[in-house]
């Protein structure tokens, strides 16, 4: 039978230890960060519908979705086999979101930011390029607990990048192919990146059932405006109907023709503020180890 290896309490507390140093912002980084002041200014002029729906969505993923905050170390051997394998997993030790000016989709933002929190990433940054981010994100980030809203030019964010250790960490990339060359610095940095390269596409059936307003805020105007005022599309990337029309969409056979099409995503009222970024959930936040063997007496036929 297989049998897992335990650990004392004194292994796994130094394992941790040693697995989870958190990594440190280069000092320069201290001087771009933005002001207490302006993200205070942001959340007040956010009205509290808005603030309302992104508090909602926060503990939608705590309750969907469990925190993981500590080291998972296993080792399982088969004495029959002599096979064996040992496994950890961890938190990667930073990550940064990044965004531009033009950035106005709190719901997406938030679920970019939702994953690293709960798997307990030490150091989380949201890094807005060459620019003022915008309300939405300052809101986002102030109710999210994000202490590093930083404004940096495409330039210094690739030397972040660099200059971060322990690495890799984690980048994910909000944009429109305004972050290419921060893309492709990641690449030969070895660092996981995510990107969301294009406003989702929605329909919206009962526009009068939704709060429009605070939908505005968690999509950007330009993807809620295409909504209402453009014929149904074919292939949506979210379906917002009521209750009744979400729980019949998750029921709809996957062969058979639907009116609403095959939305990946579906939402109902009360749920403005809620977003996934299908690809991006906490195992992209998350760094394993694994680890294969043999027991020499076995290899040798003994």
């Amino acid at each position: 039978m297989p049998r897992s290896t335990s650990h004392s309490q004194d292994d796994r507390q130094e394992r941790t230890a040693r697995l989870t140093q958190t990594a440190e912002w280069p000092d320069w980084v201290v001087d771009r960060r933005v002001p207490d002041e302006v993200c205070a200014r942001a959340y007040e002029n956010a009205g509290h519908l808005c603030r309302a729906a992104v508090k909602t969505a926060m503990a939608m993923y705590f309750r969907y979705d469990e925190p993981m905050r500590e080291v998972l170390h296993e080792s399982r051997g088969d004495p029959m086999s002599g096979f064996w394998r040992s496994r950890t997993v961890f938190p990667a030790p930073w990550a940064v979101i990044a965004v531009t000016p033009r950035y106005t989709a709190s719901a997406r933002l938030l679920a970019a930011l939702m994953p690293a929190i709960m798997c307990g990433v030490p150091q989380i940054a949201c890094v807005c390029v060459d620019g003022s981010p915008s309300e939405q994100t300052l809101v986002t980030c102030e109710l999210a607990g994000i202490g590093s809203v930083l404004t940096l030019s495409l330039a210094e964010l690739c030397a972040l990048l660099e200059e971060t250790q322990p690495g890799p960490g984690r980048l994910v990339l909000l944009h429109e192919g305004d972050l290419d060359l921060v893309r492709t610095q990641a690449r030969s940095l070895h660092v996981p990146c995510y990107e969301e390269r294009r406003p989702p596409v929605l329909t919206i059936p009962r526009p009068e059932i939704f709060d429009l307003d605070v939908l505005r805020f968690a999509q950007g105007e330009q993807p809620v405006s295409r909504a209402l005022h453009s014929p149904a599309p074919q292939a949506p990337d979210v379906l917002y109907a009521s209750a009744e029309a979400v729980r019949n969409h998750c029921l709809a056979s996957t062969h058979a023709p639907f009116s609403l099409g095959m939305a990946p995503l579906a939402l109902a009222p009360g749920c403005e503020g809620f977003w996934l970024h299908h690809g991006l959930g906490r195992s992209f936040f998350l760094a394993h180890r694994v680890g294969f063997g043999l027991d020499r007496a076995i290899c040798a036929g003994e």
